[in-house]
C-alpha cells in the first residue's frame, strides 16, 4: 500500500490541483481516490499556493471518511 499512497503524493507533487474540492465544513479541502487491490482509498489534503505547500491531512478507506477528516480538522 505504501507504493500506491507515495504514488498519489508525487501525482500531487506535479499537480496540486488534481483533487476534488470539497466545500462546507471541508472547504478548502481536495480529496483524491484510489484504489489498492479492491479497496478504495481516499487522500485528503490542502494545497497553499504561496509558499507552495502540499499539507497531507488523512488517508483512509470511505467509510465515515469525510465525517472522521471534519471532526479532525474542527478540533485543529
Amino acid at each position: 500500500m505504501q507504493f500506491e499512497v507515495d504514488a498519489q503524493v508525487m501525482l500531487l507533487i506535479e499537480n496540486p490541483l488534481l483533487g476534488e474540492m470539497k466545500s462546507g465544513g471541508l472547504r478548502d479541502v481536495r480529496v483524491v481516490k484510489f484504489k489498492v487491490r479492491t479497496q478504495q482509498y481516499l487522500l485528503a489534503y490542502r494545497f497553499f499556493s504561496r509558499p507552495n505547500v502540499i499539507e497531507l491531512l488523512d488517508l483512509g478507506p470511505h467509510e465515515n471518511f469525510y465525517r472522521d477528516l471534519q471532526k479532525h480538522i474542527q478540533s485543529a
